[in-house]
């Protein structure tokens, strides 16, 4: 009994510790308390966000929740992410608040803690995730 309440402990302690504070506050993006992007919601303030790197204001990172033109049925929602400085374009189905999808996307390592990003990861990250789903949809 007493490996097993160990054990637990362990797992949710490797969690707890692994895991990143990601905050949206006052237009900047907290990433353990440190600022790494400045951000900009638009459309009623949850349909969009817009990340900005930190004290240029050039864009660098665009997410966009879309109903697919059907706001009224939820299963075929979806996210598309734009990594603007290069071009690139990632959709999936997850339905996560945008620090949670910021938090997602940091531990795929495509940004690093001061916000430079990588095209590596970002490849990586859309060979792994992108589902595609505005060329599969009919319109």
């Amino acid at each position: 009994m007493k490996q097993i309440f160990s054990t637990l402990v362990l797992l949710i302690a490797t969690v707890t510790v692994f895991s990143q504070d990601i905050k949206l506050k006052d237009g900047i993006v907290l990433l353990d308390g440190k600022e790494v992007f400045t951000y900009e919601k638009q459309n009623w303030g949850d349909m969009e966000i817009h990340l900005y790197a930190l004290g240029t204001k050039d864009a660098v990172l665009y997410m966009k929740k879309n109903s697919n033109e059907t706001p009224t049925f939820y299963d075929d929602d979806f996210t598309q992410i734009r990594f603007l400085t290069f071009g690139k374009l990632l959709e999936t189905k997850t339905d996560k608040p945008w620090p949670k999808l910021i938090e997602w996307i940091f531990q795929n390592k495509v940004f690093d803690q001061t916000g430079q990003f990588s095209e590596e990861k970002v490849d990586l990250m859309i060979k792994n995730y992108d589902e595609n789903i505005t060329a599969r949809t009919v319109r």
